[in-house]
Order: structure tokens, then sequence, then C-alpha cells
């Protein structure tokens, strides 16, 4: 029996979609909110579910399997409906049922279901264990087999806020679970919160705001707040009220009166702020580089997986193999909750068939999306009535534009699955330029001077640029690490505060045409190295179809769009 798997996350953040090839590779995957334009969609990914279908010739009938990357068994042991209520309602019977039963036998893990279609044809539904998704979402892509260490670590799962673990052999063995409410990712959110900004959203500006503090300053006051037991921690509760729900916010009277107030949102910043986030900085990744030393000495295992939220934080990411024993480590570009529809989906292919999914290399892209053909494209364009070119080599045409200093729209191939674009819905400049930085946040993206641009570089020239560990590599921009001291004067718009930059290599196999770009553009400017953000303004999603594309191009201060082959610009 073919096995057409579907993987969806419904869990609150990120809402995606995922459907996986008979082999058990990822096919199609894509985030609602691209859809829906919504930003962090929560809401159920229908548009997704119709998209990943559609895009690989599949009809949602045709789906035998789909696995939801969050399981209500915990919950289902203490029912709330009433038979009465059920009645009312008679479609809630099945989740009265689902209830009473788990409530009287009090042993149940993992609940499925079953939808019986007209012509006998049904679709599974399973439940996976957050973490789990997390940790397949890592491990079926990591190339590493059957053998490596693992950590998943984000704000919360049905009852845990992380895992520890190894794999040896196939087998995965859980060392450790972190139990709700001890959450280093809520930890690292009160602190969003206490700056003004949106917790569970907005931890990019707090990662990058530490690199203006000094994080002595309130090093020693903070560092009691977390402690750490050999795979557990425990987060001082007093401080904070992250897990109460009768609260807005996730700090408690307690941290202001150990620091001083919070800020208001939308206040300035000032150096109090900056030393505060710095040292909280320097706690998570204290916390995370302590654990994985514990770890590693419990099964002395050379490879590592890391999943969840908190392995969003690329400041944290780039310092992982000079700060613990392991010499080859994989996080992948989706390890927040967008990725959870991947990991749930890679989960059950193994459930199902017994063999792990994809063909065991690394992956090194995540361009999931459909691709738009040339003739959608041009039909977008006639249909808006807009003036365009078609350049007999669009490379060396938007090498030009960007050797002359101007800001570029990127729209190329299928979308990338996640928060960060790699070079198919991306937005392009010169890193040379001094005010190319402030020029793009204040007029194209529309958000905070002080957040910093990545650097993308091709793989065989990245030594030049980054100091790094031996092997090392930055896909998916996870990975922030120091750039050399003659590269910052060089590129002093993708130079953080610090001296570092988020790494993108690129890697001409998986990424051609971007790469032949940076090579072009190498040409004219003397470095094979551009300013790549995300194709989207301040509070949008990422586009991804050519009008998503065209909207936000008039939209923001872009001065050109290359869009496929076509090409246009602002007068």
């Amino acid at each position: 029996m073919e096995h057409v798997i579907l993987g969806i996350n419904c869990s609150g953040f990120h809402a995606s979609a995922c459907l996986l090839s008979p082999d058990g590779l990822v096919q199609v995957a894509i985030a609602e909110e691209r859809l829906s334009r919504v930003k962090q969609d929560k809401s159920f990914p229908r548009r997704a579910i119709t998209y990943c279908c559609a895009a690989a010739g599949r009809k949602i009938t045709d789906v035998t399997d789909v696995f939801v990357g969050w399981n209500p068994a915990p919950y289902l042991a203490q029912p709330t409906l009433t038979t009465t209520e059920a009645l009312r309602d008679r479609s809630q019977l099945a989740q009265l049922t689902l209830n009473e039963l788990a409530a009287l036998r009090t042993d149940v893990r993992g609940v499925q279901q079953t939808l019986l279609g007209e012509l006998g044809n049904t679709t599974r539904l399973h439940y996976v264990d957050h973490h789990q998704a997390h940790l397949a979402n890592a491990l079926r892509q990591s190339g590493f087999g059957g053998e490596a260490d693992f950590l998943v670590a984000d704000g919360f799962g049905e009852t845990t806020t992380g895992l520890l673990g190894t794999v040896q052999g196939g087998t995965v063995r859980e060392l450790a679970a972190n139990r709700t409410p001890h959450s280093l990712g809520l930890f690292y959110a009160a602190f969003t919160d206490f700056l003004g900004f949106r917790p569970n959203s907005d931890e990019w500006k707090v990662m990058a705001l530490a690199a203006r503090g000094n994080w002595r300053t309130y090093y020693q006051l903070l560092r009691p707040l977390i402690t750490v037991e050999g795979l557990h921690y425990e987060i001082d509760l007093r401080y904070f009220e992250f897990f109460l729900f009768f609260t807005p916010r996730y700090y408690s009277p307690k941290l202001e009166a150990l620091l001083g107030p919070a800020l208001p949102t939308g206040a300035p910043l000032t150096q109090r702020e900056y030393d505060i986030v710095a040292a909280v900085q320097r706690i998570t990744e204290e916390v995370v580089f302590e654990l994985l030393t514990n770890l590693h000495a419990q099964t002395g295992q050379r490879r590592l997986v890391l999943g969840g939220g908190v392995l969003m934080n690329s400041v944290l990411n780039g310092k992982l193999r000079s700060h613990t024993p392991y010499q080859e480590i994989f996080i992948g570009g989706t390890p927040d909750d967008t990725g959870i529809s991947l990991g749930s989906a890679l989960y059950g292919f193994q459930q199902l068939t017994g063999n792990p999914p994809g063909t065991g290399k690394a992956a090194r892209h995540n361009f999931f999306g459909r691709a738009y053909m040339e003739e959608e494209i041009a039909a977008e364009l006639h249909r808006c009535r807009l003036p365009h070119q078609r350049p007999t080599d669009v490379v060396a045409a938007t090498a030009d534009l960007l050797a002359a200093g101007q800001v570029v729209g990127w729209f190329q191939g299928a979308s990338e699955l996640g928060q960060r674009a790699l070079g198919h819905r991306s937005i392009l400049a010169d890193p040379t330029l001094p005010d190319m930085q402030a020029r793009v946040n204040a007029s194209v993206k529309h958000r905070e001077a002080f957040r910093p641009f990545a650097p993308a570089v091709p793989e065989e020239r990245q030594d030049e640029f980054f100091e790094l560990p031996a092997g090392e590599t930055s896909y998916f921009m996870e990975r922030v690490f120091p750039l050399r001291p003659e590269a910052r004067l060089r590129l002093p718009a993708v130079t953080h505060d610090d001296g570092t930059g988020r790494l993108q290599t690129v890697r001409a196999a998986d990424n051609a045409l971007f790469h032949q770009l940076l090579l072009a553009f190498e040409q004219r400017r003397g470095v094979p190295v551009l300013l790549n953000t995300s194709f989207n303004v301040n509070g949008m999603p990422l586009v991804e179809s050519p009008a998503d594309a065209l909207d936000c191009y008039f939209q923001s201060g872009l001065d050109a769009l290359v869009l496929g082959p076509f090409l246009l610009r602002k007068q």
C-alpha cells in the first residue's frame, strides 16, 4: 500500500503543512501565513494543505495518513465536556467519547482517528508529541543516520518544555525532559516582554540588541534565576508570570524590583536595556552549553541535532562547536514551529514504514514551495499592465543594478520554508556601502535601525570573510560568526555592532542562480558577498507569489524587482 503522508502544524504558532513523496522526502511544504498574508498565522492550515496537494498533483482524498504535531492524549484524562453539552452539539460526541474513555483508562499516550470516504478510501489521523516532531525534523534531515545526541528546547509542548537524549543504532532514547513551566524559551521571552517588545515574536530584536550591551553589568543579578543540575534546569518562578493565565505580563513585580521598571512599548532603549539583554543572552548560552556538556559526558557521541524555537537563536548556534564537545552539529532551516509539519510527516513515515526517511544525505536547502512558471509571471505582469524588460542575462543585469547601489527584490524558483530568505524570496543590496544597512531598514523594510542584515557568501569563499571552525557551514542562515577584521572594513552593511554576521553559506549545487549572482557581483565590486534579507516589509510575511512580490515592491522603497526572467525598475 502506498502511503500519502501529510504533516500539519496547528498548535498555536506558525501553522503549516507538508506533503511527503512516496520515498519519504519532503515534496512540498509551506506556512499558512504565506498564503493568508497574516503574519504568524495561527489558524488551521487549510490554504497550506490545499496548496501542498495541488503542487504535488494530489487530491485531498489521496492522503492516507495525516500526522499532527501536537498530542492531545495528556489532556484527555480530565474531561470537561458533559453529556448535556454534547447532546446540544452532537459534533462534540466524538470528543466526549475520547475524553471519557481516556479518563477511565488513565494510561492513554496516543490517539488515532479514521475518516472514511464515500468510496471506501480512508484517511487516518495520528497525533505526534510536539517535541518528537521537533526532533524528527532535525534528526531525519541531518544525514547522521542512527547515531547522534539531541536537544529540543522551546516555549512549551504538551507537558514539557524540551528533551535531551541520544540515538544509538537507530533507537531513540530520552534521557531527560524539562517539565512546564520551567522553560528556556519563555525565560528569554519574558525579557522580550520586559523591553516592551512582543514575546514569542520579537526575540530576534533582543538577540540583536545584546551585541550593544555589557553582559557583566547584570549577570550576577540574573544568573541565579536559572540553575542547571545534570540534564535538567529550573527557573526561579518568583520572577516570572508566563505560566499564569490571568496576567498579561511574562514577568512578575519581583523582576521589576530587581532590575527597575520594565520599558513601556515604544520607549527609547538605553544602555540599561542593552546590558540586561546581553546578560540574558549570555545566561541562555551558558545553560545550553552546560546541558550539552553534561549530555555528552553520558553518551560520548560526536554528533548532535537540535530543534525547537530556542534554536532560532543564531548567536547561540554559532558558538556550539567551540563551547561543547560535539564535532558535527545539525540544526536545519526550521527549528521553530514552522518545521513541526515537516517533523510530524517525517516521524510518521518511519512509524508507518519502519524505514528512516530520505536518502541519508543531510538537507542543504528548504526550497519546498512550488515554482512559478514563466507564463504565470508574464500573465501577472500583463494583468497589472506593468512595463518591464526581459534582459538577455538576468544575472548580469541584476549585478549591474546592485553595483550601482540599488536595492533589488529577487524572486526566483520555489519559496523557502520558514522565516529566513535564502536567495529565492530575497531583498538584496551592496554590503560594501556604509549607509546601506540604515537605508534598507528605513526605506525598504521599515524596521528598527539596530537590526542587522545577513551576508550571503559562496560556500567555497566563506573562510575568506569569516572566522569559522573547520568544516562549519550555515546553509540556512542559522549561525552567527565573527567576521575577519579586514572583512568588517569591506562589508560594513552586514557587520553587526560586535563584529559578527549571520552567515548564509550558498552552494552552487542547490542555489545555482543565486551563486552565479554572487560571483557576478564580485566582478563589479570586488567581493562575492551580498546583503540578503527577507522579501517583505515589517509586519508582513515573506512573499510567496508573483502578485505578492509586486505588492511588496510598490509598497516599499525597492529600486528594482527581478521576477523570474523579468526586470522592473522604478523611474
